[in-house]
């Protein structure tokens, strides 16, 4: 068995560093402050795939003022000043010590670009279970064509890599991109967890081998 791990959503709570964006994007007009989403809300209709676009309406924006929100949402929300925002989940570390002390490798394949990547591993101190080698995410000035296609290529640039088998390999993700990927890369065994960008009832769709909605439950899976 190897394990690969998704970092945003599985490993680290991004919803802080999300609302924030998106309380950015509405800045300049002119909107009651009783229309502005809660952060719960906000991470709700995320979860559950009401579109930026939607959000904005919600929020009593026009449908021109949504999209203009919307764009400038998906330009900031990966900002350096917004990255300190991002909370590592409680259960990660004990997660990454048991799977060591069983021998169990794990790597992470991330959309973030490299630099990003490398930010939220030093920022929560997880070079001490990732050396370079396990580490995947996309290239600073790489050109994303489709999330699938890119998220697809580093699990197959990492199962080559590494040396690993698809067939004893695990994912764990949070997102259609992870589950979709790890299909396009034959990977065995797909965990879908709750507390990211998609609820249980989308993920319930997308039907993953499994759905847990912590570490803790996953770890109970793989013993």
């Amino acid at each position: 068995m190897n394990i690969c791990f998704d970092l945003d959503g599985p490993i680290i709570d991004v919803s802080d560093r999300y609302y924030r964006a998106y309380l950015e994007s509405l800045k300049g007009y002119d909107i009651s402050s009783e229309h502005i989403l809660s952060k719960e809300d906000f991470w709700k209709f995320k979860q559950n795939r009401v579109t930026d676009i939607e959000i904005g309406i919600l929020t009593g924006l026009t449908f021109k003022e949504a999209k203009k929100s919307a764009d400038l949402r998906r330009k900031i929300t990966f900002l350096s000043e917004f990255l300190p925002l991002d909370k590592l989940y409680g259960d990660v570390i004990e997660t990454f010590n048991f799977l060591n002390s069983k021998g169990i490798p794990f790597f992470m394949a991330t959309l973030r670009r490299d630099s990003q990547m490398q930010y939220a591993v030093k920022q929560f101190k997880l070079d001490k279970y990732f050396n370079s080698n396990f580490l995947f995410a996309l290239e600073e000035e790489q050109k994303v064509e489709g999330d699938i296609q890119e998220k697809y290529t580093l699990f197959f640039s990492a199962i080559n890599k590494l040396h690993l088998n698809p067939q004893e390999t695990w994912i764990i993700g949070d997102s259609d991109t992870d589950i979709h990927a790890a299909r396009l890369a034959k990977i065995k065994t797909i965990v879908g967890i709750t507390r990211g960008i998609r609820s249980k009832e989308q993920l319930e769709i997308l039907a993953p081998d499994y759905i847990v909605s912590n570490l803790r439950e996953f770890v109970s899976l793989i013993k």
